[in-house]
């Protein structure tokens, strides 16, 4: 695959928690970017034949939004050119849009996987993470990505407020793994 773009961390990261095996799963991404995690996903968790992949992402400015401001669109063709030349098109299923129009949408107890990597505001990263929990079947992991990105009041506040709202109905993981916090669905 000729991969463009930026590349930050992949799901290689999550070898040490999660063991990669050889059945199918269902797996969704919310915050895509360029798709380098995604790919890296459909080589390894997502590699059966029969896995399914999604991934939400709006890939536009908006006001709550402020990263990589101006270069959405360009990111978002990137991303395009990158999945057409992934061999993994057929698994994938691309929502361009907001996670909180897009996630409902999905039925109940239907991924294995959810990566959260959107909006970094605290209120966007726990609304993802609540949306996406009742999504998630008993026994699947959730992945927050960037723990700590820019200060303990962005994403770090979002994901503590999770993991101490649902602490009941996961079962957290330490250390974080660059940056990644990872619970199970009990």
């Amino acid at each position: 695959m000729a991969f463009s773009g930026i590349t930050y961390r992949t799901a290689s990261n999550w070898n040490s928690i999660i063991p990669v095996t050889s059945v199918p799963i269902k797996y969704l991404e919310i915050g895509t970017f360029y798709g380098a995690n995604l790919f890296s996903v459909g080589n390894s968790y997502a590699s059966h034949p029969e896995s399914r992949m999604y991934c939400i992402d709006p890939w536009i400015d908006y006001s709550d939004y402020h990263e990589y401001g101006g270069q959405q669109q360009s990111i978002h063709e990137t991303f395009v050119k990158n999945l057409d030349s992934s061999g993994q098109k057929d698994k994938i299923t691309v929502s361009r849009g907001f996670s909180h129009i897009e996630i409902p949408k999905f039925e109940d107890n239907f991924f294995d996987i959810v990566y959260i990597d959107g909006n970094h505001e605290p209120e966007y990263v726990a609304e993802d993470a609540v949306l996406a929990f009742r999504k998630l079947k008993s026994g699947g992991w959730m992945i927050f990505d960037d723990y700590g990105w820019h200060g303990p009041d962005m994403t770090q506040r979002g994901i503590d407020g999770f993991r101490s709202a649902y602490h009941k109905r996961i079962s957290q993981l330490q250390p974080i793994v660059e940056t990644q916090v990872f619970v199970q669905k009990l």
